[in-house]
């Protein structure tokens, strides 16, 4: 469940938990297990963050190491 990187532009505006469950509930289920980080505009928001049209999203996958 390692997605590649993934840059997105959001289409119309809604929350970013919204967003991550609209491409998929395997983004958002490891969206929400913290398996992978997503950036907003090169920033890191709350799942309840409100997104416009034309955001920028960046999905890359936690590397972790132990």
């Amino acid at each position: 469940m390692y997605p590649n990187l993934t840059v997105m532009y959001v289409k119309e505006p809604t929350t970013l938990r919204e967003f991550m469950k609209s491409i998929g509930e395997n983004y958002l289920y490891a969206y929400d297990k913290r398996v992978i980080g997503v950036l907003v505009n090169n920033s890191r928001l709350w799942a309840s963050a409100k997104l416009k049209r034309g955001d920028k999203v960046v999905i890359f996958p936690m590397i972790s190491g132990g």
